[in-house]
């Protein structure tokens, strides 16, 4: 079985640089262009999708109804793969938080994601690994012999939990070496209940210069 874990299409937060997390931001006329050319590249490459989940958020679920692109497929909303909440930090622009001496803290989220102590309402990466690692093991293994492509539409950061779970990363390596520009795809392979990484940052569109961090 093959895996598609795709992040969403873009938003007026992503272009403005901020900090998006848990605030449900819509996607913009851009965000809806790239998931339509997303869609067709994977249409070009005869890819159908037998399920499609999403993170409740709507520039994920919005992305996910674009590749669907009305076909009878189940779209089914799972929270356990929303993004990572930052709390208070939400809404900052990505550039200040490294620069302002406000935020040097919580900069080891990105910086020093080992040492990293959430407050607030602020998610743990304990707390991110636990809920994508559970998605992975009681949703997406059980799928294996029932499908044949499934895709996954959500964020960033959470984008990245399931990377470093399914390659065995150091939580030091979260933010190293996985840039996730909007609408990019990661390809995994399910076989005997074990699940591989092929692919990563595939993109179906031209682009533009991202964010330092290329998570916002």
């Amino acid at each position: 079985m093959n895996l598609y874990i795709m992040r969403h299409g873009e938003t007026d937060w992503n272009r403005q640089g901020l900090l998006q997390g848990s605030v449900d931001i819509p996607l913009n006329e851009n965000g809806i262009a790239l998931a339509r050319k997303t869609r067709d590249g994977l249409k070009s490459e005869h890819v159908q999708f037998n399920m499609v989940f999403t993170s409740p958020y709507q520039r994920a679920e919005k992305t996910a109804e674009i590749m669907i692109d009305g076909a009878d497929i189940p779209l089914i909303r799972d929270v356990r793969i929303r993004e990572m909440n930052f709390g208070k930090y939400e809404g900052i622009k990505v550039r200040e938080l490294g620069t302002n001496p406000a935020y040097i803290e919580f900069n080891k989220c990105f910086d020093d994601p080992v040492h990293y102590q959430s407050e607030g309402d602020a998610e743990s990466y304990e707390e991110v690994f636990a809920r994508v690692d559970s998605f992975l093991k009681n949703t997406i293994l059980p799928l294996e012999n029932s499908c044949e492509n499934i895709l996954v539409v959500c964020h960033g950061a959470v984008i990245r939990a399931f990377i470093s779970i399914i390659k065995g990363m150091h939580l030091s390596e979260y933010w190293s070496g996985i840039h996730q520009p909007n609408c990019s795809v990661n390809v995994a392979k399910v076989a005997g209940g074990t699940i591989t990484m092929m692919e990563m940052n595939r993109l179906y569109y031209q682009p533009k210069i991202q964010p330092e961090r290329g998570f916002v």
